[in-house]
């Protein structure tokens, strides 16, 4: 087994990414199962649980979707185990129903949920905020300030659900799970993991009849957990100025900053909260008291605010309370942004002194927006650019819409592609599609990847073939969760662990859905693919064109490690006219001007021979070995 430093045993003080100190605080809480769906910035949670398996004798699993993972955990926790389940923010809203049921069951063993939410929309389609799902359902909710403080906030959010009796969520964001922090570790108990499931009915059937009962219990034992955060560590108070900063998760350590540039430290009494759900009200009743104002510091929504306004107004408190009218509703917060907030809380409106900026212009300048792009020799740009061929040769008067889903292949809609019309969330391209072509009359070809396909969407794929629809679906098989990392799916025949696993083959399940015209391409190959697509567009009913090849950074990935170089594309410089129509329309990144002619990188080049399709050299310039990534 590679060393690790979160595999070192107790005492020593590591260097851990956030996501890993995450893993190693469930490890030493006594982690016996662990499932989760893989999305950034939750990833590495489980792919840190995944390298300690060995070692420390845990259950893990990539499960379909996060719903699934959901169950799994559950599942581990009913009897009598220690479970986490982890998934990015938006995965919640398809874990919820699973969730909403257990809090009104509570739970045996610990239970965490984890969920990284990601202020600034770094890699998520939203900058939902969780912790209001958490009011919803019940769930107890822990934050962790930093990432050094997420080992301990995991260990003990496993531990007090047991106590509890009720399962509990982690909140994290980007930036606690994706920094690095020195990490002081504990030891790790081994224990017997021998789950019973508790035969009992009236508690795991969720019936109306149970479920009225079951409400009552859970307002009470919420009821005792408020009182119990109370003495949670990681609230804590410090300071003793009479102006007060109350300050949740990450935006503590950004508030705490903000008032050392500031200068106003010791006119200050800051609230650090490590439970926004429920609150720990006799100390923020305390801080109220105490204060002449307060100002709540939190990312995205104001939702500690709201809950400490009310307890004001049910206090007479004559303490103002204030937020979101200071600190921005939007995007990770930085210490810029809340001295600025600061400033104007105090009453101080001098915008020229507004906040020490020039740190983060600095640091933009060193590090410019880099918008993403499809690898090179990756074969959803060469899906993209054989759809736009077929649009173009349809005419004007039968545009073709072009909804796509969640991956990799998202970044079609980047010039020079431009290939995607419409994106939602998992499984809705496909779904949405079904619609688009029934109310517009006009012809939709979808794409969605292989693991996103099965994650979600076979359902609307049933739904397409049963309700008659007439679309085309672009299956873009690379045979990986490519995004996030290379995860398994049910595709791939391996397990979490690498070990063997029961493989579902995609054609299979398209036609068991269903679906009579399947073609089978090979993804590279431009030609053949717009073949397909032809084909497709004429012919009514669902049609699906499976693109299969593998991801170009395993395949490149294989190679180095075995030690060989394959063939790589060049342009005869005699034969180029300078046209630049390859990466007019085509794009790959390894393509660049070189003066008047266009070259070829032999570094970025991965060899496909995609480019040697004559629509994207009308000159013949481009030299290489069509289909030389597998070669």
């Amino acid at each position: 087994m590679p060393s690790e430093p979160f595999l070192d045993s107790g005492g020593k003080r590591v260097l851990l990414l956030g996501n890993e100190a995450i893993a190693r605080g469930l490890i030493e809480g006594g982690l016996d199962a662990a499932a989760a769906y893989p999305g950034t910035p939750s990833t590495e949670i489980m792919e840190t649980l995944i390298k300690a398996r060995e070692r420390y004798g845990h259950y893990i699993e990539w499960s379909t979707n996060e719903k699934v993972a959901t169950e799994v955990a559950i599942s581990a926790a009913i009897c009598g185990l220690r479970a986490s389940v982890s998934m990015k923010g938006v995965g919640t809203n398809v874990a919820a129903e699973p969730l909403q049921a257990f809090t009104y069951m509570g739970t045996v063993g610990g239970f965490v949920f984890i969920t990284a939410d990601d202020p600034s929309m770094n890699s998520s389609h939203n900058e939902q905020d969780n912790r209001y799902f958490a009011r919803e359902a019940y769930l107890p909710t822990f934050e962790p300030a930093d990432c050094s403080e997420g080992k301990e906030v995991a260990r003990r959010a496993l531990l007090l659900s047991e106590e509890w009796h009720q399962p509990v969520m982690v909140r994290t964001t980007t930036i606690v799970g994706h920094s690095s922090g020195p990490v002081v570790l504990g030891e790790v108990t081994k224990r017997e993991r021998k789950g019973v499931f508790p035969r009992n009915p009236q508690r795991w059937t969720n019936l109306p009849q149970n479920a009225r009962r079951m409400r009552l219990e859970l307002i009470e034992r919420m009821a005792s957990i408020q009182e119990k955060v109370e003495a949670v560590e990681f609230n804590s108070v410090s300071g003793s100025g009479s102006i007060g900063y109350i300050a949740s998760g990450a935006a503590y350590p950004v508030l705490a900053e903000a008032l050392s540039v500031l200068g106003v430290v010791k006119e200050s009494r800051v609230l650090k909260l490590g439970t926004p759900y429920p609150l720990p009200n006799k100390m923020v009743s305390r801080l109220l008291n105490s204060c002449e104002k307060v100002l709540v510091v939190e990312e995205l929504e104001p939702f500690v605010e709201d809950q400490v306004a009310a307890l004001a107004h049910r206090l007479n408190s004559k303490a103002g309370v204030s937020g979101k009218q200071f600190i921005p509703l939007a995007g990770e917060l930085s210490v810029g942004r809340v001295a600025q907030g600061i400033r104007a809380f105090l009453g101080e409106n001098d915008e020229a002194a507004a906040v020490p900026s020039e740190v983060e212009r600095k640091a933009l300048e060193l590090a410019p927006p880099r918008p993403p792009v499809l690898c090179a020799g990756c074969s959803h740009r060469n899906v993209f650019y054989a759809m736009n061929r077929v649009e173009k040769s349809l005419g004007k008067d039968r545009m073709v819409i072009k909804p796509s889903d969640i991956g990799c292949y998202t970044l079609g809609y980047q010039p020079p592609l431009n290939a995607v019309d419409s994106n939602f969330c998992m499984g809705a391209g496909l779904g949405t599609s079904s619609g688009f072509s029934r109310f517009s009359g006009q012809k939709v070809i979808a794409t969605i990847g292989d693991s996103t396909f099965y994650h979600a969407g076979i359902p609307p794929l049933l739904n397409a073939v049963m309700n008659n629809a007439d679309i085309v679906l672009a299956l873009l098989d690379n045979g990986t969760t490519a995004m996030t990392g290379h995860q398994p799916h049910p595709g791939v025949g391996k397990r979490a662990d690498g070990g063997p696993a029961g493989k579902v083959e995609i054609e299979k399940m398209v036609r068991a859905c269903g679906v009579a015209n399947i073609d089978i391409v090979a993804g590279w190959d431009i030609g053949a693919l717009t073949k397909a697509f032809e084909s497709a567009v004429n012919r009514k009913g669902v049609s699906v064109v499976i693109a299969r090849q593998r991801c170009v950074l395993l395949v490149l990935r294989e190679r180095r490690a075995a030690g060989r170089k394959g063939s790589v594309c060049s342009v005869e410089a005699d034969k180029c006219k300078g046209c630049f129509i390859c990466i007019g329309k085509f794009g790959c990144p390894a393509m660049r001007p070189a003066g008047k002619k266009m070259e070829i990188d032999p570094e970025a080049c991965a060899g496909c021979g995609a480019c040697l399709d004559e629509g994207i050299c009308p000159e013949h310039a481009i030299a290489g070995e069509r289909g030389g990534l597998e070669k």
